[in-house]
């Protein structure tokens, strides 16, 4: 494995959702009061393309069903009780001066 730079520290703005793509996957790069989070891009629920969200405090609302991700754990409240499960979340570290992704192969 190795470091994957994102974007350099600070370069986001507050509530920013910045589609990317790493290595195949779809990915969002969400600037939330709590710092930066890495998930995946489209809705564990319906399909819904998150890119299209909205940052709300600590969590991206889908465009689709209007359903709160936490975008710490990927978590979202209705997906227990409906069966589905949480968004994909990614583990972010500084490198340089660069955010950066690792992905286990």
């Amino acid at each position: 494995m190795s470091a994957i730079p994102l974007v350099r520290i600070g370069e986001m703005v507050d509530g920013e959702i910045r589609p990317i793509e790493v290595d195949g996957r779809h990915l969002l790069l969400v600037n939330s009061e709590k710092g930066p989070s890495l998930i995946d891009r489209i809705c564990p629920h319906a399909g819904g393309d998150l890119a299209k969200g909205k940052v709300v405090s600590s969590r991206i609302r889908c465009p689709t069903h209007s359903y709160l991700f936490n975008l710490e754990t990927g978590v979202c409240p209705l997906g227990r009780r409906e069966g589905w499960g949480p968004l994909a979340v990614y583990e972010l570290f500084e490198r340089e001066g660069q955010l950066c992704v690792e992905f286990a192969d």
